[in-house]
């Protein structure tokens, strides 16, 4: 299942994972040739959900690729074909027609097909992940960006009339919630009346609506509102969840929401008004055997993992995470930012069509998709990016507006590494909080934390502040009597050093270690990274834990 509770138990739902017929297409032929209507001979089996860079004989393969499967329909059906991530450039096609293309690999896109007839059907995909200058992520990024069908696909048969989308508000007065729900219904049969009823915590609200047929869909919105008291907030020690639950007729669609505040008072970030301090890691999806894909028992480990250590915050590394990991966060009370991938982007990469456009839509998907899990504090909207050039403000700003047009609950920040002497951060007004980059004594010399700190403090007063970034890369198992760079008792020392600092400091709100396991990187950066990995994770890649990670959980309180 692709959440950890059963969002739609009215639909009949037919999950596509397994091993699907697979080509790579290095050459380009396949449109060309129109692999979606005769597809090429071959044994070769590629499993879904998986990147398929993480099979050794494609470990390094960048470009085109194709799917194919089929499923099988009893009695002609309404249905729902969702991918819930592509890496990165994806069409499909159904029954050699094209059915839906979606650019980003870390988002779901979905098409509704009406009457589909009964019997087989063929599904055939066709997947790049080659970048290019106008991509997300860039070339360059320093993580390894795999390709293939990376999360589950299923198909979900839909009755005639049924809830396409939920967006829930709430508003908070004492122990009382008053919450608005904005319904979207889809008519795909003929003129229907239907009752639309809203439940949370035994508290229900109900309307009519007609619904007019027409060709091919009819797309109807309804506002509702319940109001009830003794809500319980929901926090890191009591993450208290409310299911919300819409039935139309024979359709039952559920979601999830937990009820409390965010904001900010000088340097502080609030959780239900109290001041907070984050203690966190970034966390890639990534494992030698899976790459992106993330099964649910090493999703439960990492949480496992990460909690055990004393950290309480998970910075989703640099792209929305799946859905079912957010559903683990919000159980567990862990606070989650997450991120689009603009990964230091400069203002001449910005201007180029269409990439701040394809910002924009990834921006819109993750905040729809993620927008009722309460661990999500913060909405990330770039890394790294050269925030010291003018040209950066514009695209910052339609950044920052838009995602307040699409969610006024949360916090808006992004990721500096502008704490050099000499730049000047021409966007941080425009946050509510801003997370600074730093790898003194790894990358550079010539400041000790205490200074760094007073250097942040210069720089954007009363701006809350996290530390965002700090790390350095230990190969597991290397040690020396010095603790020279790149040995777990070098890595061990300068975590202890940081967090310590910026434990006692008023000024940060918070930390986020750079990082919490050990990544894949692309071959091209294999002569800077040992094992051609990103070493800083205080536990490897398989989870096995590093020196740091003892320290630190030592360092942490429980």
């Amino acid at each position: 299942m692709h959440r950890t509770f059963e969002p739609t138990p009215s639909r009949r739902r037919q999950y596509l994972d397994g091993r699907w017929q697979f080509v790579t297409d290095p050459e380009d032929e396949g449109r060309e040739e129109e692999y979606w209507e005769s597809f090429p001979a071959t044994d070769e089996r590629m499993t879904v959900p998986c990147g398929w860079n993480a099979r050794p004989d494609y470990v390094d393969y960048e470009g085109p690729a194709w799917y194919r499967t089929t499923f099988e329909l009893l009695k002609r059906r309404n249905v729902r074909l969702t991918f819930l991530a592509v890496a990165h450039d994806a069409s499909v096609y159904l029954d050699g027609e094209h059915l839906v293309g979606h650019y980003g690999g870390h988002t779901q896109f979905e098409a509704v097909c009406q009457g589909l007839a009964a019997g087989e059907h063929e599904l055939v995909v066709r997947v790049d992940n080659e970048r290019d200058e106008i991509s997300l992520p860039r070339p360059g990024a320093d993580w390894l960006s795999y390709g293939g069908i990376t999360r589950e696909v299923f198909v979900e048969e839909l009755p005639d009339v049924f809830v396409d989308d939920l967006n829930l508000s709430y508003k908070l007065d004492g122990d009382c919630a008053t919450v608005d729900a904005e319904v979207a219904l889809r008519n795909l049969g003929d003129d229907a009346e239907r009752e639309v009823t809203l439940t949370i915590d035994g508290t229900e609200t109900t309307d009519v609506v007609e619904l007019v047929a027409s060709e091919p869909i009819v797309d109807r919105s309804v506002a509702l509102s319940v109001e009830f008291g003794g809500v319980e907030q929901w926090s890191r020690e009591e993450p208290r969840l409310y299911t919300a639950t819409v039935t139309v007729g024979d359709d039952e669609y559920r979601d999830r929401i937990g009820f409390r505040t965010l904001s900010v008072d000088g340097t502080d970030i609030l959780l239900n008004g109290s001041p907070v301090e984050l203690a966190g890691v970034n966390r890639h999806e990534d494992h030698p055997e899976w790459g992106h894909a993330q099964p649910l028992r090493l999703m439960t480990h990492d949480l496992d993992l990460i909690q055990r250590a004393g950290f309480d915050t998970v910075r989703a590394s640099h792209y929305p995470n799946h859905p079912r990991f957010l559903d683990l966060c919000d159980e567990e009370g862990i606070f989650v930012i997450e991120e689009i991938p603009y990964w230091q982007f400069d203002a001449e990469r910005f201007a180029r069509d269409p990439v701040l456009d394809r910002g924009l839509d990834m921006l819109e998907e993750m905040v729809t998709e993620h927008r009722h899990h309460p661990s999500v504090f913060a909405w990330s909207i770039h890394n790294e990016c050269a925030t010291q050039e003018e040209g950066l403000r514009e695209p910052t700003e339609r950044l920052v507006d838009r995602t307040r047009e699409l969610d006024d609950s949360r916090l808006v920040t992004y990721a500096s590494n502008r704490d050099f002497e000499g730049y000047t951060d021409e966007c941080v007004d425009l946050v509510d909080f801003i997370g600074i980059n730093a790898y003194w004594d790894w990358y550079f010399d010539g400041k000790t934390w205490p200074e760094f700190l007073e250097d942040v403090r210069n720089q954007y007063g009363e701006t809350p502040a996290i530390v965002s970034e700090f790390g350095a890369g230990a190969v597991p198992g290397e040690r020396t009597v010095e603790a020279q760079k790149w040995s777990e008792p070098f890595q061990r020392e300068y975590l202890q050093n940081a967090v310590e600092t910026f434990r006692e400091s008023e000024f940060v709100s918070g930390f986020t270690v750079w990082q919490y396991c050990d990544i894949r990187v692309p071959r091209r950066k294999a002569m800077h990274r040992p094992r051609t990995q990103n070493n800083k994770g205080i536990v490897d890649e398989y989870r096995r834990p590093k020196e740091a990670y003892w320290t630190l959980r030592d360092v942490l309180p429980e």
